[in-house]
């Protein structure tokens, strides 16, 4: 006899939620904020490079977050794209004329 109660299947949230640094996808953050730290660092503490990486860091995180609101993944799936380009090659245009259906039996007046 079958049970009729439904199973329950808990999973824990780390299991399902995206792996974000900051609210922006991991490698990008790393990414901008280490060019923040070598164009404040490597260019000295000048007003004018602390302003520069006060914005970009500020525009650069906001944007981070915006595309990972988007879709949590998006880099790590346009990288992968990038990598089977050339094995799965581009679809055609909506308007394109469909291809030519061969049968795969030849009719038997053909034949010769």
């Amino acid at each position: 006899m079958a049970d009729s109660t439904l199973r329950r299947l808990v999973l824990h949230p780390s299991l399902v939620r995206p792996n974000l640094l900051a609210g922006g996808e991991r490698s990008l953050v790393i990414v901008l904020w280490t060019t923040i730290f070598a164009l404040v660092f490597g260019g000295g503490f000048h007003p004018l490079t602390i302003t520069l990486g006060f914005a970009l860091g500020i525009a650069g995180q906001y944007g981070l977050i915006q595309a990972a609101t988007a879709d949590p993944q998006w880099c790590a799936v346009y990288r992968r794209q990038l990598t089977y380009q050339r094995y799965y090659p581009a679809h055609a245009s909506v308007r394109a004329q469909p291809a030519l259906v061969r049968p795969s039996i030849p009719r038997p007046g053909l034949l010769g």
